[in-house]
């Protein structure tokens, strides 16, 4: 990164800076999106978690007790 580590600070306050000019209509859709983006992402990683597939797969079958 050129200019490190003057050039990632100073962006990071220029966005500090700015974010309280944001009107609130435009805080309310960063969060609608963050919220879907956060549903998707957790949702795709649950479905496609390959942890609990192997463990599943590895783990004896469990007896009916009668």
């Amino acid at each position: 990164m050129p200019f490190s580590p003057v050039l990632p600070i100073v962006s990071a306050l220029a966005c500090l800076y700015l974010m309280p000019n944001l009107s609130v209509e435009t805080w309310l859709r960063f969060l609608a999106w963050m919220l879907l983006g956060g549903i998707i992402y957790f949702g795709y990683g649950h479905r496609r978690n390959r942890l609990a597939r192997r463990e599943a797969a590895q783990s004896p079958p469990e007896r009916a007790v009668v």
